[in-house]
């Protein structure tokens, strides 16, 4: 998919989840819920990203160690996220259609909805093989140190980003 596709407006058939935050009542100390908010559907590949902790801005990935994030990617038939790695642990859950996860040793996996995926700093891409239905994985990403594999330390890698 091309950087001019990708920033196309895209119908998404799964829509958008709600999020509930609970919080404490300032004036009793009784758990409450704050109020409910539209997380947005992601029209890409590239998913949208939802702190569990306070903080300016959205995340992509945490980025300290200990910090979490939860992230909904949803993937339409065809669409794919090129070879990337995190210094993160991922727990990845397929809540709709199936994707395709390949390693840079050269393993795929086909993850059926249901199936989880854990993963951490491991370098991987994800394809919808699709050709007509969409796929959602929510990933519940911890930050960690960069994996350490014989003294060769794996860094994050995202050809995407510019920053």
């Amino acid at each position: 998919m091309s950087s001019s596709e990708r920033d196309q407006p895209i119908y998404n058939p799964l829509g958008s989840p709600t999020r509930h935050v609970t919080t404490h009542s300032p004036t009793t100390g009784l758990s409450i819920f704050g109020p409910p908010s539209l997380l947005p559907s992601s029209p890409t590949p590239y998913g949208s990203a939802h702190p569990l902790q306070p903080s300016p801005g959205t995340l992509w990935f945490p980025k300290a160690p200990g910090e979490t994030l939860v992230r909904y990617c949803d993937w339409g038939p065809g669409q794919a996220i090129q070879f990337h790695r995190t210094e993160t642990i991922d727990f990845g859950v397929v809540i709709e259609g199936e994707m395709e996860l390949t390693l840079d040793g050269g393993e795929k996996r086909r993850l059926k909805k249901g199936d989880v995926v854990v993963q951490r700093g491991t370098m991987h891409a994800w394809e919808n093989k699709s050709d007509t239905v969409w796929a959602r994985v929510v990933f519940f990403l911890v930050g960690a140190e960069a994996v350490d594999v014989g003294g060769d330390k794996k860094t994050e890698v995202l050809p995407w980003s510019h920053a």
